[in-house]
């Protein structure tokens, strides 16, 4: 478990810093507008929606020798270092061909972060198996990942002050970041070698492969459980993207706060991480993971509807609301995940598949999808509100629209996804009785008894 942890140092690191300050660094750094650097990340999500699909099906059915998930965790190793210090570098050219070279980058970021992050993820599945060892899982896996967005979220800011020109700040950030999960990666890479002794051989099934996804997602959509977690991990994810993108701004615009005072709100939620991760993994070995995400949901979203409607733009108000969404954010990242490995058990019971692999794609997919189009919106609303990188002070008009698109969204989003999880039929004792019907399903003995519950959740 902790080397399969370790890994997520470099997915945290990564995921946060690209999602938190990619579109300012080509705003404020390379000198992009606002829509066109939006169009730059949203345009690379949408590669990585593809990317995603795939190979989340082709690791389901790889018969490597080093196991079905590890080759893709070798080469993301390998490639994203290069990546990461490429696109962080500030060239001087024209701005179609500035244009070209960041939208080139950014694609290959997305398509190398979906080749690590959907195999991965599906290898904690077979990694834990029950209920509560998969909350486990994801407690110690959450663990590593605080500090991969420490790395991410905190080291930027703290730091880009120091050098001379925003331009060699950010390419030192890169590299940091390079380092972190090159060195990350492949420790996930060799501490799980013994998962690659005697691989489950797979049927080979890569003659058709969109149609063979296309199909596999329509199955899986027709589960009850699974169009529940739809609209729970959309909720999050909308909240959770207009959060990334629009923190820097929200700080700097409407609370006036420089890099330095920024970078404290992002202390702030790591703090916020650190305490809340213990506590996220015990409520929800208590009371279940479902009930803990649906508690948190609802609180998040309440405290975000004061902040807007009593005290926007107070300091008062904005840590209030990082406070209440930080919580949010690393229960969501600690337990969601294996929330949906519970799907891969209710997808083997209905339809004699067990797809780890599709499972994970299709929620990542959904979420890259929302993102892409949020990041493109935000961007273009920016825009439309008056948003100028050179002026010192933004006009009201993009105030007001960072309020809303910071504080509100988001947390209407809290809402719907707490009226999701409020039917989400799947707990430890309907997941238990899952588990015994399918193996007295396998040996063909009656399992009749469980099905009142394992009804529930098809």
């Amino acid at each position: 478990m902790i080397g399969y942890g370790i890994g997520y140092i470099g997915d945290g690191s990564t995921y946060n810093f690209m999602s938190a300050y990619f579109v300012v660094f080509l705003t404020n750094c390379v000198g992009m507008n606002s829509s066109l650097a939006a169009a730059v990340s949203s345009i690379a999500l949408l590669v990585e929606v593809i990317a995603g699909m795939i190979v989340g099906h082709v690791s389901d059915n790889c018969n490597s020798r080093m196991g079905r998930r590890r080759p893709f965790i070798l080469v993301s190793a390998i490639c994203m270092p290069v990546i990461m210090v490429m696109i962080m570098r500030t060239i001087h050219a024209s701005a179609p061909i500035m244009f070209f070279y960041y939208l080139v980058l950014s694609i290959l970021f997305r398509a190398v972060f979906a080749t690590y992050e959907i195999p991965v993820g599906a290898f904690g599945a077979e990694i834990a198996t029950g209920y509560d060892e998969r909350t486990s899982l994801r407690t110690i896996t959450r663990a590593f990942s605080i500090l991969g967005s420490t790395i991410g979220y905190v080291m930027p800011l703290m730091i880009l002050d120091f050098f001379q020109t925003e331009a060699e700040g950010w390419q030192a950030i890169g590299t940091i970041i390079a380092v972190a999960c090159c060195a990350s990666w492949l420790g996930t890479f060799f501490l799980t070698r013994s998962y690659a002794a005697n691989p489950q051989k797979h049927e080979k099934r890569q003659d058709k492969i969109i149609r063979n996804i296309i199909k596999s997602y329509i199955e899986l959509s027709k589960l009850k459980t699974m169009r529940i977690l739809i609209v729970y991990k959309a909720a999050f994810t909308c909240a959770f993207s207009l959060f990334n993108v629009g923190t820097v701004y929200y700080l700097q615009n409407c609370l006036g706060l420089g890099n330095k005072y920024s970078s404290y709100m992002y202390i702030l939620t790591i703090c916020v991480f650190v305490i809340m991760t213990p506590i996220a993994g015990k409520m929800a070995l208590h009371l279940g993971k479902a009930v803990q995400q649906k508690i948190i949901f609802l609180f998040s979203g309440t405290v975000g509807c004061i902040v807007y409607f009593t005290i926007p733009e107070t300091l008062a108000g904005g840590i209030m609301y990082i406070i209440a969404f930080a919580m949010t954010q690393t229960s969501f990242w600690q337990l969601s995940n294996s929330i949906f490995y519970d799907v891969v058990e209710v997808d083997e019971f209905k339809n004699s598949k067990r797809r780890e692999g599709d499972i994970m794609s299709m929620v990542s997919v959904l979420g890259t999808l929302i993102t892409a189009i949020i990041v493109q919106v935000f961007g273009v609303f920016l825009e439309i509100f008056g948003f100028n990188s050179t002026l010192g002070i933004q006009p009201e008009s993009v105030k007001m629209f960072l309020n809303a698109a910071y504080i509100l969204v988001p947390s209407i989003c809290f809402i719907i996804g707490y009226f999701a999880l409020k039917v989400f039929p799947v707990n430890k004792n309907t997941f238990s009785s899952l588990l015994k019907a399918l193996e007295l399903r396998r040996r063909g003995k009656d399992y009749s008894r469980y099905m009142e519950d394992v009804k529930k959740l098809l």
